[in-house]
């Protein structure tokens, strides 16, 4: 049964108002398409320059000139782990277009903003921005984190010995090619009619057939 788009008003059927990842939408597929094609044209009237000005003044509230400054203030570099941002390696951002031209190249310096309050914090390399959202902007997961980070090996799971690692390089395929076996702790392993014994935390090499799988020996 059709249903009305919000939008234009008109009767559509319903798979027009879900996504290629199936996921459900407001106003259908025409009045998505015909939405995308006037912020295509509108970014193509104003430009790079001003698709970045209205990123940072609509997501952040805060100028061009006032980003600018706010680069200066910082060094260029990022206000957490102060990397430069010519040490930042520049991406991409959104799909291809389908003009064929390149997308636009992100900012290497984020804005790092409160998600409280709005206010912006600084600039933040990506990994920053994202260390801080995953903590979910909370001092004590981060003071937490890194006293965890500072301790021993082994300090919070002391019973959970170290992997060792077997690594079997196939005796017919070119040079290079290889697979890595992981056992937890010391282990003797056996391939074919060899055994070999992994000290906790050893990595060792051997040479077999693509068909020898390593099984723990009895």
């Amino acid at each position: 049964m059709d249903v009305p788009c919000p939008r234009c008003h008109k009767l559509r059927p319903p798979e027009s108002f879900v996504t290629a990842t199936g996921q459900q939408r407001k106003s259908c597929r025409s009045c998505l398409e015909a939405k995308r094609e006037v912020n295509r044209r509108h970014r193509l009237r104003i430009g790079p320059d001003g698709v970045r000005a209205a990123n940072l003044r609509d997501k952040y509230g805060i100028s061009v000139e006032e980003y600018d400054a706010l680069r200066a203030s910082q060094d260029y570099r990022c206000a957490v782990c102060r990397q430069h941002e010519n040490e930042i390696p520049a991406t991409n951002t959104g799909r291809p277009r389908l003009d064929g031209r390149p997308p636009a190249v992100s900012f290497k310096l984020v804005v790092d903003h409160c998600h409280r309050t709005g206010r912006v914090r600084g600039l933040l390399c990506a990994g920053c921005n994202s260390l801080i959202g995953h903590a979910r902007d909370s001092p004590a997961i981060l003071t937490a984190a890194a006293a965890y980070l500072q301790l021993d090996p082994g300090t919070v799971a002391p019973s959970l010995p170290a992997l060792s690692r077997l690594r079997v390089v196939d005796a017919a395929a070119p040079e290079g090619s290889f697979r890595t076996f992981q056992f937890r702790g010391s282990v003797t392993v056996r391939i074919g009619d060899h055994e070999i014994h992994l000290p906790e935390g050893a990595t060792r090499t051997v040479v077999a057939s693509a068909t020898d799988i390593p099984v723990v020996a009895s």
